[in-house]
């Protein structure tokens, strides 16, 4: 239970991929927010005045009334003022300039303002404010300032670059992931509307492209299914029409009276109808390995298994090849100690009846036949390998594939629909085994497949 839950916990675990995407576009934005906030402030200027203007400017008459004394040292502060808060500062004492940070110094006050400074500091207007300078002689202090805008604006305006700021860097990665997502959207749809030929085709990294390319690889396999059903179809029904036609041919031959016509038809009906059961027999037995290869799933297995010695399920197999074709030769090399299987003994049957039979199909009469079994790691290793025309290389890709048949298998005019190695493949695989087969023009084929032995009792 542990072990589920740690494996529950990674499956739900982010990406490590796109984790890092995602981390480093939000340092990426960290990064652009303190450059945009940089930005504010420095757009807005130094702090400027206190929101109370009459307090900073009774704070400098009282600086003042400390330095006028000595004129250098209140120069050098009037300046830091300047520097510091960008505020203009002009001093007058007697109706004259004592000092000032700026040139041209600011304005003195009216007589009317100036008699106002009895009763202490006041603001001149939103940028100006005034305070008397304690002492003899009379002086006062005229302010001129970058009063700052309330708190509320200037909240704003930060917040508003903060807000900018993540709307323009979070655009490549909204981009990013959601472009390649509607893509993927539209094949999935468009898929699920029956057409068979979309595709994602993402050029993507990262877990985007990886599921776009399993989207790809899914639809791909059921566009070859589904193909491979309609294949199906249309070849058992070819399959079927000829020895049809032939039998209608010797019925209707016999409804007009003609026996001795229809009689000479008899042998072939004969033919047919074992051709029709045997093709019959091939497709159910192919719907049964379908269920018995997962393709299905909580479908049962029709595998009707059984302790079988392998020693025996191939040397009979030899025999009934002797009996039925006295004039080929076959050459045995079986060991001694095969192992005993646990299988299906009619389908493996099948399987070694199969592989000989098409041995002796496509090889001249004259070329030797060789079956050879051997145990292998725990399994029962089967070979048939003949002298015949063999296959190319492309041919050979498709040897397995369900009612092929190579042009010049057609050409020998060998018979057989094309099921008995699809068949084959299909009977080793739900066993547990593997089939291959090597072949080259003119050199014959190599067919070995493998079957588990069964477990010791």
């Amino acid at each position: 239970m542990k072990g589920l839950a740690r494996g529950h916990r990674r499956h739900h675990r982010l990406p490590a991929r796109l984790f890092w995407r995602v981390y480093l576009n939000g340092l990426v934005l960290l990064v652009l927010v303190a450059l945009s906030l940089f930005a504010v402030g420095a757009a807005l200027g130094r702090p400027g005045l206190p929101h109370n203007p009459r307090r900073f400017v009774e704070y400098a008459a009282l600086r003042v009334g400390d330095l006028r004394a000595d004129p250098q040292r209140l120069a050098h502060e009037l300046a830091r003022v300047h520097d510091t808060f960008g505020a203009d500062v002009t001093v007058y004492q007697g109706g004259s300039v004592l000092a000032s940070n700026v040139d041209p110094p600011l304005a003195p006050l009216s007589p009317e303002d100036e008699a106002r400074l009895v009763r202490g500091s006041f603001v001149i207007s939103h940028r100006h404010a005034a305070a008397r300078v304690e002492g003899d002689p009379p002086a006062y202090v005229i302010l001129k300032g970058n009063i700052p805008a309330t708190s509320l604006l200037r909240g704003a305006s930060f917040l508003g670059a903060v807000l900018l700021a993540l709307v323009i860097a979070s655009i490549p990665l909204a981009r990013a992931i959601a472009a390649p997502l509607e893509r993927l959207g539209r094949a999935v749809r468009a898929f699920g509307a029956g057409d068979l030929s979309a595709r994602a085709r993402l050029r993507e990294r990262g877990e985007v492209g990886e599921v776009a390319e399993a989207f790809d690889q899914m639809a791909d396999r059921i566009q070859a299914l589904l193909r491979t059903e309609k294949e199906l179809l249309a070849n058992v029904s070819h399959e079927l029409r000829t020895p049809l036609a032939r039998i209608r041919v010797a019925l209707d031959l016999a409804a007009e009276g003609d026996l001795e016509r229809s009689r000479r038809y008899l042998a072939e009906i004969g033919t047919d109808l074992e051709e029709l059961t045997q093709l019959i027999d091939d497709v159910l037995t192919a719907a049964r390995l379908d269920l018995a290869s997962g393709r299905y799933p909580g479908a049962e297995l029709p595998l009707r298994r059984e302790r079988v010695d392998g020693r025996d399920l191939v040397l009979r197999a030899a025999e009934r090849f002797r009996a039925a074709h006295p004039e080929r030769e076959l050459e045995l090399d079986v060991d001694p100690q095969l192992p005993v299987l646990d299988a299906d003994p009619g389908l493996l049957r099948r399987v070694l009846d199969n592989l000989l039979d098409n041995a002796r199909k496509y090889s001249d009469e004259g070329a030797r036949i060789t079956l050879a079994a051997r145990p292998e790691n725990g399994a029962l290793s089967v070979e048939v390998a003949d002298g015949g025309i063999g296959l190319d290389e492309a041919d050979l890709a498709r040897l397995f594939t369900p009612f092929f048949r190579s042009d010049r298998s057609r050409a020998r005019g060998t018979g057989g629909v094309g099921l008995g190695l699809a068949l084959a493949k299909r009977v080793v695989e739900a066993h547990g085994g593997r089939i291959t087969a090597q072949s080259e023009p003119g050199k014959g084929m190599r067919v070995r497949f493998s079957v588990p032995a069964a477990a010791a009792s």
